[in-house]
């Protein structure tokens, strides 16, 4: 089993949809504006084996170029492919993509931040091995739970 690692096209729209109606849930709407926005809105990496599509992680920069901000949107993996380094890898692909970025700019890339619920406690471990760390809690961000910005420095 060979694994892709690559930036989303609009070839991937219909794989980006059928894996939110499998691994988030079974909504058509919502499904077409979640490929829309991984496809269109934000800047996308994807992981792909046999055709299928098994891993996605979203970013987008935040301020001025020469802030060298960006936020990790999302980063998802179907539940068959968990715990095989996938998330690690995507993670890494980001950071790599994000730096390429910057420095086409003449700049570079700084931080690099996100929200998550604070009882995902699989999420805060794999961050915290990654390198980010805990920096703030803000209460009821989500609507049943705290969120736990998270941050890494280059």
């Amino acid at each position: 089993m060979e694994k892709i690692i690559r930036l989303v096209s609009e070839k991937d729209f219909n794989l980006l949809k059928e894996m939110y109606l499998q691994d988030v849930e079974s909504h058509e709407q919502r499904a077409k504006q979640f490929a829309e926005d991984l496809v269109h809105r934000l800047k996308t990496i994807i992981c792909v084996t046999d055709g299928k599509l098994i891993g996605t992680i979203s970013w987008d920069t935040r301020g001025g170029l020469n802030d060298g901000v960006i936020e990790l949107i999302g980063l998802g993996i179907t539940q068959k492919f968990r715990r095989q380094g996938i998330a690690k890898e995507l993670v890494l692909t980001l950071i790599e993509k994000a730096k390429a970025f910057y420095k086409l700019s003449g700049y570079k890339l700084r931080v690099i931040y996100f929200f998550m619920e604070r009882q995902n406690k699989g999420g805060r471990a794999f961050y915290k091995h990654m390198g980010f760390r805990e920096v703030s809690i803000i209460p009821a961000f989500y609507p049943h739970d705290d969120a736990v910005l998270w941050i890494k420095y280059f």
